[in-house]
């Protein structure tokens, strides 16, 4: 079995879910236990200042949070729960595990009160759920020409925009982009 943590999942044109349509999945995890990670293009209308504004995380705290940004549907699984990937810091968090490429996935709250302050994350996105797959799931999913797999890119992670992003991870395919029916 061939470790896809790390890589990017997208969504191919013969996805038959409607949900995944257009997806680009960050795999945080990847072993014969199954699957799971964030997907990294579905914005909600909620900010990341927002979310710790209702959290109560801007009380009283000196922060300068200019650049604000979108918390992501990270997948239909525990939508209720914050899942953060962002690049390492000094400081280390209740709950944070490696996601490979040097990037940490951590799901306690306490990563919140860093955000605004020079001992934050250089780079992170916020989402509420992830995507998981029971073992060998994703393989078949990927085996039907739903899903191709494309190496990490940084930039399309953090900088690119969040609805060019399934189209920029393609371009990671090469000669290779997933088409209807698999016809490249």
């Amino acid at each position: 079995m061939m470790n896809l943590q790390g890589k990017f999942l997208i969504a191919t044109l013969d996805m038959q879910d409607d949900y995944f349509d257009r997806a680009v999945i960050y795999l945080c995890e990847h072993n014969e236990q199954g699957a799971w990670g964030v997907m990294i293009n579905s914005p909600t209308d909620l900010s990341v200042m927002e979310l710790l504004a209702k959290m109560d995380f801007l009380m009283a705290n000196s922060r300068n949070y200019s650049q604000d940004q979108l918390v992501l549907s990270g997948g239909p699984v525990s939508q209720e729960r914050g899942f953060i990937l962002h690049t390492p810091t000094p400081q280390s968090f209740l709950h944070s595990y490696p996601a490979g490429n040097d990037l940490i996935m951590t799901t306690s709250g306490d990563i919140l009160e860093t955000f605004g302050q020079t001992v934050a994350p250089e780079n992170f996105i916020v989402c509420l759920g992830c995507c998981t797959w029971k073992p060998d799931q994703l393989e078949q999913e990927i085996a039907q020409n739903s899903w191709a797999v494309a190496p990490f890119d940084k930039t399309i992670l953090f900088q690119t925009g969040y609805l060019d992003r399934w189209v920029e991870a393609n371009g990671l395919l090469g000669d290779n982009i997933p088409t209807a029916a698999g016809r490249a």
